[in-house]
């Protein structure tokens, strides 16, 4: 199982969709992000946990099985809280475009990915769904992302035994 690490305001101000969302209404472009994040990982064998700075704007919804949704609180960012969870384990994906943070996890053996890959990520998986369900009875296999990214660790795994 793949687990992801979500920067949560850095992939809001990343992604264009989130943006036009998070104009008009704040809370409802957080809701937005909580959505489509369940949804992959309904989709997916995936565990996501998103984390947001500060505090939450309303009540944290609770059971959507393998996503977990963070509040950082008011003395803590979220970059702390990411970094802090993400050094459990080196197979980690953490999802940020922050400098700082992409440091701070690979120097702890982490890997990153930009939102943008991400949300291609969940994008492609939206439409597999839909494709699917008219064409029923087709197994699901990796999509093109999921095979590099498992070549990658692949490959890594053998470079450490030589």
């Amino acid at each position: 199982m793949i687990h992801y690490f979500i920067d949560g305001h850095n992939t809001i101000h990343s992604i264009p969709t989130y943006l036009e969302i998070l104009d008009r209404d704040y809370p409802s472009c957080l809701q937005r992000v909580i959505t489509d994040c369940a949804a992959y990982c309904d989709s997916r064998n995936v565990k996501i946990v998103l984390v947001f700075d500060g505090n939450p704007p309303f009540e944290i919804p609770k059971g959507h099985g393998t996503l977990k949704v963070v509040f950082s609180g008011s003395k803590r960012d979220a970059d702390s809280v990411i970094a802090e969870k993400a050094q459990l384990a080196k197979s980690n994906i953490v999802v940020t475009n922050d400098g700082g943070l992409k440091r701070l996890i690979t120097a702890n053996g982490c890997r990153y990915i930009s939102p943008e890959q991400f949300y291609e990520l969940f994008a492609t998986s939206k439409k597999k769904k839909a494709r699917k369900s008219s064409q029923s009875g087709k197994e699901r296999g990796l999509m093109p992302q999921e095979v590099a990214w498992w070549k990658r660790e692949m490959n890594e795994a053998l470079k450490k035994k030589k």
